[in-house]
């Protein structure tokens, strides 16, 4: 791959979309995402909020972590702060991709910071995912098809995610939490 990870993305949407036999204009109607975003996502022009990803990776029907991840075995201990976060929303919300989605086992799992007053819309996942979140750090406000949970460390909650959910950061303090995604 290259050194550069924007364009890492753009060509690996580009051979996941011909290898479905998707035009531009068919990807724009699958993910939601307009047709001049996907080409310059996929040149290398511009770099997604983590909204726009889950949008391209549910409309194509791959999980996040083919986008963003590997599928190579890592058998070493990894700093997950040292790593590059793969997304996020106004740099309020940061996301690490810990362990990319395997199919052996049907899960990714993702190391997550908000801080105060940050927010990241998700859309629905493919028919049937489940989300398994942990908060280890803050207050979490979590809003599934309209309903608030509050999370406040320690916590946990499981939800049905082929719904749109919405996670905010309401509070004053950093929240941190851990995100499984079973597909």
């Amino acid at each position: 791959m290259n050194k550069n990870p924007v364009l890492d993305l753009g060509l690996t949407i580009r051979n996941i979309r011909k290898e479905k036999g998707l035009s531009l204009d068919e990807t724009s109607r699958l993910t939601s995402v307009s047709k001049a975003m996907i080409g310059q996502i996929e040149r290398g022009e511009s770099n997604p909020t983590i909204s726009t990803l889950w949008k391209i990776s549910t409309g194509l029907k791959v999980p996040l972590s083919r986008l963003i991840g590997t599928y190579e075995k890592v058998e070493e201990v990894n700093n997950i702060l040292d790593s590059t976060p793969v997304g996020g929303s106004n740099d309020k919300m940061k996301l690490y991709d810990v362990f990319s989605f395997d199919p052996l086992v049907g899960f990714e799992y993702f190391y997550i910071t908000i801080e105060p007053g940050g927010m990241s819309k998700s859309q629905p996942h493919n028919s049937g995912a489940k989300e398994y979140v942990v908060v280890t750090e803050g207050t979490l406000t979590l809003e599934v098809q309209g309903e608030k949970k509050i999370l406040k460390a320690p916590s946990s909650i499981s939800f049905t995610a082929d719904v749109p959910h919405t996670y905010m950061n309401e509070g004053k303090a950093r929240v941190v939490f851990q995100n499984i995604v079973k597909y």
